[in-house]
């Protein structure tokens, strides 16, 4: 084991130097991390993004591979050691959310569960709930259905599509790419982030598990929503661009997800979680910035006929639940520590014939010597 790391060491000393290859390693991992850009853009153009767990792995393992360059074997393995178990319970997720959507009962023409219908668990498939709930919150009115009514229109789709195509997109992206910037300049923050997104990917599972509830684009075909027909406008920007093959690739990773996995909005949550995770590192100037992303995610679902407004109010409690959950247990975890210290110094100022400290111990001797003299 010594003889393995000591030959790992010497590997990347002589990989750093450039001693092993003859040829400048640093320029070689700028030149690495350059053409790996290149080929993911050119990917996502072309294809579409990544959006299945399993190609994203292989995206994100293999970046921090380049990035790795250089620096040694044991770099390396560090990396895979730190995100595969990582990507593995996300993965983990994945399968449990397509168990989530399996369903007994009555099914429309399309295969998807209608009202009656129930979960593997014996659930029932809720329906009217959110309508109520949305109409009650807003007097009347879905907003989801008088956004697209206004906004949508009969027309052809106009430029609103692309800001809520990327929008909807990001929530894809942006919780790994976190991962990535603080794996690579913050590893402590690294394992926060970490926990809290598999902390409220469990709460949303377990929600979808126990509440499962059809989104309105899904009620609305069913016939439940009278009036505008809310329909499924999530991936308009594609066509809006012309990017059919990134269309199909949205369309088929939507097909074969759980399409009552409405409650609570997890698109929401993740959006919520980025932003209270960074706001105390944030200035208080740009704080205000951050509120942009959660609310143009808002508007996205709704518009995109993905989520109801009480989704989305589910999905930044259970962000705000998991955060002050991790706040509490890590000022727990500070005040116990702060208590074994101060604990242990007692201990070292203490004489040995009994807990006294050493400062009392001296002003009993002093009085003893005095009470002697009188």
């Amino acid at each position: 084991m010594a003889i393995s790391e000591q030959r790992d060491l010497g590997d990347e000393a002589a990989l750093e130097t450039g001693v092993a290859s003859g040829v400048d390693l640093t320029t070689l991992r700028r030149l690495g991390v350059a053409a790996y850009l290149v080929v993911l853009a050119a990917y996502c153009v072309v294809v579409g993004l990544p959006l299945d767990r399993a190609g994203m792995t292989l995206w994100i393992v293999a970046g921090l591979s380049v990035l790795c360059i250089g620096r040694g074997w044991r770099a390396w393995r560090m990396t895979l050691l730190a995100w595969l178990p990582f990507e593995g319970v996300l993965l983990a997720y994945d399968y449990s959310y397509g168990f989530a959507g399996r369903f007994n009962g009555e099914l429309d023409v399309m295969g998807y569960p209608m009202q009656g219908a129930t979960n593997a668990l014996g659930m029932p498939l809720h329906t009217t709930f959110p309508i109520e709930a949305d109409r009650w919150l807003l007097g009347g009115t879905l907003p989801g259905q008088w956004l697209q009514e206004h906004l949508r229109a009969n027309g052809p789709i106009s430029w609103i599509s692309i800001p809520v195509t990327l929008t909807y997109l990001s929530h894809f992206v942006v919780t790994p790419l976190v991962a990535v910037a603080l794996w690579i300049w913050d590893r402590s923050r690294f394992l926060k982030w970490v926990r809290a997104v598999v902390s409220l990917a469990v709460v949303g599972l377990s929600t979808y598990l126990l509440f499962p509830m059809a989104p309105p684009w899904l009620a609305a075909q069913q016939g439940l929503i009278p009036g505008w027909t809310v329909l499924r406008a999530n991936g308009d920007g594609f066509q809006f661009m012309g990017l059919r093959i990134a269309q199909e690739v949205l369309t088929d990773g939507q097909d074969r997800s759980n399409p009552v996995a409405a409650m609570p909005s997890l698109h929401m949550a993740f959006a919520t979680l980025t932003v209270l995770f960074f706001w105390s590192s944030v200035r208080r100037s740009l704080r205000p910035l951050l509120l942009l992303y959660p609310a143009m995610m808002g508007f996205t679902l709704l518009y995109s006929g993905e989520h109801y407004l009480i989704d989305e109010i589910a999905g930044v409690l259970a962000a705000l639940a998991v955060t002050a959950f991790w706040w509490r247990v890590d000022r727990w975890r500070e005040e116990r520590r702060s208590g074994r210290e101060v604990a242990d110094g007692q201990r070292l100022l203490s004489t040995p014939e009994g807990p006294g400290l050493v400062a009392e111990g001296a002003r009993s001797e002093t009085e003893a010597v005095g009470a002697e003299r009188d």
